[in-house]
């Protein structure tokens, strides 16, 4: 009995023993990490380089280091680069480029991040950086010499002559271009493909073809400068991204095909077409691209523009006369802000200048200015008939297209800068800034 007491309390012993041990072999300590530079509230612009000075230790060991750049929110938003680990006290000197021009101006900070393997420390150090100044690059058009063929060009700097850039087989719904990626996006509608062209060389990124048929294949084109969303007949609606990878999907209703889209406040909004009677939908999708609820449309869409995060303008014509619409999202309500009847004819465009201010190209040659709180229709520009308005806010310069010519205006002045002749039929323009 003895003996079995003395085996048992040495057991104990051992394990105690043990149990202390490995309390004195683990590492509860983290690594140090102590900024030298860049010191805080230091200002950089884009493209200069941080000059990252730390020290780094730790009591054991150090496993991994890496700097990061973070946004004011902790979001990184530029690359992490890895730092060799050559002690476990070392001195980190790099420097940090900061070659991405899509950082705005702000508060961001620098991130350290040490490991010993068990243990991570993040160290932040607040700069500021200021951004590069975003200009307007370039103006480019895209038109048509027949039914089989669309046109991508630019306007010269001196805005005399329209230059190619590239032709693409088919026809054609809508076109965009990305400034945050710097491409030209063209989109078919019964024979044209949807194509990506990188705008540095010219060459064609992606292009997605269609199914030929006696109905048209794609039926509705948007983008909001990252993301293409592109209709179809068969009711799908994706987005896709600068490589033409799907990002997005959505469906019709059942029967129907979408035609205009827009986002409110994350959902998408669509003006949908029965394929079998003249029956039109206004439907709003969750941000989970699940259909909400559908509205009865009385109108063909010929452009929506978002006043506020429960708004939306619909701007369109009923029976070819036009119509002003204004869209509550939130009650899924379609009314008329402007009970008045407008002028005989047809919209042709409408643009938003800022919440309040809308201009409205009318097929009888006038330009129209709408402001909703004061719920006045007044002429803005006679003589022009406008197939498409586009507004650069940076140089408060409007941009008139017609069929056969762009004009530049002076927002604000309404006065004449200067146009020039298109030898083909212009489909539109779009606007390209550097960033």
């Amino acid at each position: 009995m003895i003996v079995v007491q003395k085996k048992y309390f040495t057991l104990i012993g051992l394990l105690l023993l043990f149990l202390l041990s490995c309390k004195k072999d683990s590492d509860g300590k983290s690594p140090l990490v102590i900024f030298n530079t860049p010191h805080e509230n230091q200002t950089y612009a884009v493209y200069d380089y941080v000059t990252v000075n730390a020290s780094v230790s730790d009591e054991t060991k150090l496993t991994s280091l890496s700097v990061s750049l973070l946004d004011a929110q902790e979001v990184p938003v530029h690359v992490t680069i890895p730092v060799s680990v050559s002690a476990n006290s070392m001195t980190l000197n790099l420097l940090y480029d900061l070659d991405n021009i899509h950082l705005e101006s702000g508060t961001y900070y620098i991130l350290i991040t040490a490991s010993d393997g068990t243990n991570d420390t993040h160290a932040y150090q607040k700069i500021g950086i200021i951004s590069v100044p975003k200009v307007l690059s370039k103006v480019y058009v895209t038109s048509k010499t027949s039914a089989s063929q669309t046109n991508l060009s630019v306007i010269d700097s001196a805005f005399t002559s329209i230059i190619p850039v590239h032709s693409f087989f088919g026809d054609h719904i809508g076109s965009s271009v990305s400034s945050y990626y710097q491409q030209a996006y063209m989109c078919g509608n019964y024979t044209g493909n949807f194509s990506g062209l990188e705008l540095s060389n010219n060459n064609v990124k992606f292009s997605i073809a269609p199914f030929v048929s006696p109905n048209p294949y794609f039926t509705g084109f948007y983008t909001d400068d990252k993301i293409n969303y592109v209709s179809r007949y068969d009711g799908n609606i994706k987005g896709y991204n600068y490589l033409g990878n799907i990002t997005f999907g959505a469906t019709a209703i059942a029967g129907y095909y979408s035609e205009h889209i827009c986002f409110n406040n994350g959902c998408l909004i669509s003006e949908q077409q029965d394929k079998t009677a003249a029956t039109k939908m206004l439907t709003t999708y969750y941000s989970t691209n699940t259909i909400e609820k559908n509205c009865l449309l009385n109108q063909d869409v010929v452009a929506f523009c978002e006043k506020d995060y429960a708004n939306v303008f619909v701007f369109g014509n009923a029976g070819g006369q036009g119509v002003i619409q204004l869209f509550d999202r939130v009650n899924n309500n379609l009314w008329s802000p402007y009970p008045f009847p407008l002028a005989t004819g047809a919209i042709l465009s409408a643009l938003k200048i800022n919440a309040d201010t809308y201009l409205i190209g009318h097929s009888n040659g006038t330009i129209y200015r709408y402001n909703y709180s004061f719920n006045s229709l007044t002429t803005y520009l006679t003589g022009y008939t406008a197939i498409q308005l586009k507004y650069d806010d940076l140089n408060d310069e409007l941009y008139v297209v017609e069929a056969n010519k762009i004009s530049s205006f002076s927002y604000t002045a309404a006065s004449f800068n200067h146009s020039v002749i298109s030898p083909e039929t212009i489909l539109g323009i779009n606007l390209l800034y550097n960033r």
